[in-house]
């Protein structure tokens, strides 16, 4: 059997542990392959991680990782990866990498000297794939799901066959890309449970609210129907069109399966659902989930969209222990929401959504986005507005990522705000559009001040405003502002 190196590309310190990777490991040992796991998760390949940033922005409490037994690792890591291809000798180096890491697998495919087939895989290659199979170092790319592809290929380097036709596939043969066409769409109930034993223990601590908790992920559904302006699930219903309908859920049988497996043999003490928007089930699904959770008795979360909440759910998700929500809230402005983002929610279902699961014990998050495209200052305050209506447990702020295959990331080059060339980056760190009528310097400021301009009285918004300014006044004020937040807010 073949013997194949995952590379799970990942930002520095981001530790949950990978659906996609763990399962593609789980498909591979199925057919006995043998794998071996390179995670960058605890290299620093950025000067602070992306919670450190949320903190920063006073969205999440501090948490002091060394305290809570998560090191970064002093070794180099390119001398670390290049040591682990000689130890593993593989057969096939196999990577995934989000649009926002892709710059930490290119330093790493460029650093290799063996002559071993490698592939690309992910949400990234799916999405622009022209510009990955130029690379030099890739050999391969896996377009739409990677589950039977992978193994196929693995198959196949193992009885030393031609690759070059296999489904979702595309190969480099002398001086031709030869691209074959999608296979159809994977039926998530005949995927094997996730491969968790790559994982050091280290990757299973989650840190929430200050502490650290045994905490993992597990799917339930893939993809999301709606087709929002700036989110891969259109590009990827695109993609599909003609082959299969991306968006699909897993029995509930099987998954409540995997939870009680899963529980079983890692001790775990918080749960993470996989599905872009949970409450989308119907009744029966919905109803038979918290028939067969409610003795698990383990605390969990998700995300939803604020059209799925009910006063029925909510009640019967507070006696199944769920814990937290994430709601996409995204801007607070109707119009531009319908126009530009392509949501069509209205700000008073929004407003009922919330005021249904205050008071429920369910910690509820908003989540919104500023620095979109067209997005001006006065747009962002109406943002702000809203959520002094919604009254969210936790208020969190990502900037705008131009991701590849998204309506806005054509908008955003047809204004020129960004090269055609440049990967987006991390939602939480980096502004990737240049507008005129909202700088760089002016959308991270907006980020850090956003929860400020929430929580406290109008009155201050004056004092907030200087705040916003990355100078010695603006950080002194920040800072002092913050602290304030912090006694009032985040004890």
């Amino acid at each position: 059997m073949a013997t194949v190196l995952l590379v799970f590309a990942n930002g520095f310190m981001d530790n949950l542990i990978p659906v996609g990777v763990s399962l593609l490991s789980a498909c591979l040992k199925e057919k006995n392959h043998t794998v071996e796991l390179f995670d960058t998760t605890f290299y620093r390949t950025r000067d602070k991680t992306g919670d450190e940033a949320r903190a920063e922005t006073l969205q999440v409490k501090e948490t002091n990782l060394e305290e809570l037994g998560l090191h970064e690792k002093e070794t180099d890591i390119i001398d670390d990866f290049n040591q682990t291809i000689s130890r593993v000798n593989p057969d096939l180096i196999a990577f995934s990498a989000l649009e926002s890491t892709y710059f930490i697998a290119l330093k790493l495919i460029k650093s290799i000297e063996q002559d071993i087939p490698l592939i690309v895989g992910g949400v990234y290659v799916s999405m622009a794939p022209e510009d990955v199979i130029k690379e030099d170092g890739v050999d391969i790319i896996c377009v739409g799901e990677g589950e039977e592809a992978l193994v196929e290929l693995a198959d196949r380097i193992d009885r030393n066959e031609d690759y070059s036709d296999i489904l979702n596939l595309w190969v480099k043969k002398g001086d031709k890309i030869i691209k074959n066409p999608l296979r159809p769409l994977v039926d998530l109930d005949t995927l094997p449970m996730l491969d968790w034993s790559l994982y050091e223990k280290e990757r299973f601590y989650k840190p929430m609210g200050g502490s650290i908790w045994i905490c993992a992920p597990l799917e339930i559904a893939r993809g999301c129907p709606y087709r929002c302006a700036f989110c891969c699930n259109a590009g990827l219903q695109d993609l599909y069109t003609g082959t299969g309908y991306f968006p699909r859920e897993k029995s509930v049988k099987k998954f409540i399966e995997e939870v009680k497996m899963k529980i079983t043999q890692y001790k775990l003490q918080y749960l993470y659902i996989v599905g872009e928007n949970f409450l989308q089930m119907n009744n029966e699904e919905f109803n038979t989930f918290c028939e067969m959770y409610k003795d698990i008795k383990l605390p969990f979360w998700f995300e939803t969209r604020p059209e799925t909440i009910t006063s029925e759910r909510i009640e019967q998700l507070k006696e199944v222990r769920c814990e937290g929500i994430s709601v996409g809230v995204e801007h607070g402005n109707e119009k531009f929401r319908r126009e530009v983002l392509n949501r069509f929610v209205s700000n008073e279902k929004m407003i009922e959504s919330f005021r249904i699961a205050q008071g429920s014990g369910i910690r509820i998050s908003a989540n919104n986005i500023v620095g979109f495209p067209t997005e001006t200052r006065e747009l962002f305050f109406d943002t702000v507005e809203l959520n002094r209506q919604l009254k969210a447990d936790y208020l969190m702020m990502s900037i705008f990522s131009p991701y590849q295959g998204t309506k806005l990331r054509t908008l955003c080059e047809e204004k020129g705000y960004i090269p055609e060339s440049v990967t987006a980056g991390d939602y939480r760190l980096d502004v990737s559009l240049d507008m005129p009528q909202l700088s760089r310097e002016a959308i991270k400021g907006l980020q850090r001040t956003f929860a400020l301009y929430v929580r406290f009285p109008k009155e201050m918004w004056p004092e907030i405003a200087k705040a916003e300014k990355f100078d010695e006044e603006g950080n002194n004020t920040f800072k002092n502002l913050g602290n304030l937040y912090k006694e009032k807010y985040m004890q």
